[in-house]
């Protein structure tokens, strides 16, 4: 294999690709190298295990999925229509990786599948830290609250709801976000 100079970022451009098109469990070390047309040891120079190459890949898919989009301020948008936006971005983007990325996991090493759950709950720590941004500059949201209403507690409650009616498959949750907006701002 002839040697080739690439970076860490064309690396995993391509375990994207790979992982787009057949799932997490097609990628691997070898198959990230063929399709690089580089040697395996190539690729343990940018990534030192596989679990580190499917830890990065799938952060890279969040990344470009939601997290681009959500992670600026927009003062326009206040914070329940900010949630509402999410969560509908959320639905489809876990359908896709449900149905795309995830086919075949089951045949991914445990190792694997703990490094992307610890990178999962570090994406979602650093959403709801961006919830609380939000929260907190939304100047429509009354500030005669009840004890308790501060943006940490608030975002958190908002953000575990928003996660169970993800994992129950609900595609919206009008109750919540029919209630915070009722709570937050005056009619």
């Amino acid at each position: 294999m002839a040697s080739s100079v690439i970076s860490r970022d064309e690396l995993l451009e391509e375990a994207y690709r790979i992982a787009d098109a057949q799932g997490l469990s097609a990628l691997s070390i070898r198959s990230l190298a063929q399709a690089c047309h580089v040697s395996v040891g190539t690729i343990y120079n940018h990534f030192a295990s596989k679990d580190k190459l499917t830890t990065a890949t799938i952060e890279l898919f969040f990344r470009r999925s939601v997290f681009d989009g959500f992670c600026h301020l927009d003062a326009r948008k206040g914070f329940v229509d900010y949630c509402e936006d999410l969560y509908a971005s959320l639905v489809m983007v876990l359908d896709r990786f449900r149905r795309c990325w995830l086919k075949g996991a089951e045949v991914l090493p445990a190792v694997e599948k703990n490094a992307a759950h610890l990178r999962e709950q570090q994406i979602l720590n650093h959403a709801l830290r961006g919830l609380v941004e939000v929260y907190k500059n939304d100047a429509a949201i009354r500030t005669d609250l009840p004890v308790g209403f501060d943006a940490a507690s608030v975002c958190r409650f908002t953000f575990d709801n928003m996660l169970n009616a993800l994992h129950a498959g609900r595609q919206g949750c009008p109750i919540l976000f029919g209630l915070l907006r009722r709570t937050f701002y005056n009619a």
